[in-house]
């Protein structure tokens, strides 16, 4: 096992298209809209369907597919129709219908191999909105335990520590509004042998408190650097 330095860093999306075009954005790990398209992470294409329809389709860019979906607004900030998300993998993580930028019914979820997970039941209306501020997403018994996991799940893969690699993996993640882990990507590579671990303990992470805005749970995206060195043993 091997100690892990933990950051969460939380960033919010946003972005615009022109009416009746299809526009191509670059994103970076956190979704952000980024010039640079070399050093982007993700690719959004939004067509404009409708005054209050805007399909989107993000891919990695490496060119599998990411997500699938609907927003009623050019800005993009309010969910409405069916969703579906995936891991860089491939595979299928959830998918599901918003309605207003909430999740409403039955999402079907997947783990990162396949296997199916339990489904999330949401309310189908009357979403309450109260004056309460935004708030982080939480880890199950905060920071603590969130350091206590990585010491005591993290596994240094044994060729890494006989081959002496060692460095800080960046792995970037969305906390959903039910608080569970999905998208994760590395996004800051060391050696595939590192990746794959500092992937497989990410995607083991229990259940979060999740983010809210105006009293609503909503998505946020962390960034995790996930630090192994030989020097601080297993």
């Amino acid at each position: 096992m091997v100690r892990g330095c933990i950051l969460l860093v939380i960033s919010l999306a946003i972005s615009t298209i022109t009416y009746g075009q299809t526009s191509i954005d670059f994103l970076d790990a956190q979704l952000n809209v980024v010039r640079d398209s070399v050093s982007s992470k993700f690719i959004r294409t939004t067509t404009a369907e409708a005054d209050t329809v805007y399909t989107v389709r993000i891919n990695y860019r490496t060119g599998e597919l990411m997500m699938t979906g609907a927003y009623k607004d050019k800005s993009l900030s309010t969910e409405h129709g069916e969703f579906k998300y995936y891991y860089a993998n491939g595979v299928v993580e959830s998918q599901g219908r918003y309605v207003n930028g909430n999740k409403v019914g039955v999402w079907n979820r997947w783990s990162y191999d396949g296997n199916p997970k339990p489904d999330r039941q949401y309310a189908e209306e009357n979403f309450k909105k109260s004056t309460r501020t935004t708030a982080s997403a939480k880890f199950p018994g905060g920071m603590a335990a969130l350091q206590q996991m990585v010491n005591d799940s993290l596994i240094y893969p044994t060729e890494a520590i006989e081959r002496k690699i060692e460095g800080t993996v960046y792995v970037t993640f969305v906390i959903d509004a039910s608080g569970d882990v999905r998208n994760a990507e590395v996004t800051g590579s060391v050696h595939y042998l590192l990746d794959e671990e500092a992937l497989r303990f990410v995607s083991t992470m229990p259940t979060w408190t999740p983010a809210t805005r105006n009293g609503l749970p909503v998505d946020s995206n962390f960034i995790m650097p996930i630090t192994f060195g030989t020097s601080k043993g297993q």
